[in-house]
């Protein structure tokens, strides 16, 4: 599970280069053990889906709803994951749609700010996916 999330979180690191604003990552408290780090993994990639349903909705909103980028990172997203995980990252992509609706129900110069900043978010949660998890 973690070496395939490793190419996903290269993708997206990929994808999200360029960006600048963002808020910082929270990291739990799990200890460091195999069961710990899981759990963190679990948390992260969790986080990359809702940061991912954020923005999707912030681009259909400026953009269009011709433009899927953020749909198919997510699809990438799931794709390596798994089926055991699907549920759980559809929810966290869907949460973060939600937040972005309730935030921003018109595309502004504030909507446009906010998706550079999940793209950092982003772009921060893959390069840490991708140290800590490639082993």
């Amino acid at each position: 599970m973690i070496r395939t999330s490793f190419a996903v979180a290269v993708c997206a690191a990929t994808m999200l280069a360029g960006a600048a604003l963002a808020q910082p990552l929270q990291r739990s408290a799990l200890p460091e053990t195999p069961e710990g780090r899981r759990q963190q993994y679990l948390l992260e990639t969790r986080q990359l889906a809702q940061v991912l349903g954020n923005a999707h909705y912030l681009r259909l909103l400026c953009v269009g709803r011709g433009d899927q980028s953020w749909r198919e990172y997510m699809r990438m997203l799931m794709d390596r994951e798994g089926g055991a995980r699907r549920t759980d990252l559809i929810d966290a992509f869907n949460a973060g749609y939600r937040a972005g609706e309730e935030r921003f129900p018109a595309c502004t110069p504030g909507a446009q700010a906010q998706e550079a900043e999940l793209k950092a978010q982003g772009l921060r949660l893959a390069d840490t996916l991708s140290a800590r998890h490639r082993d």
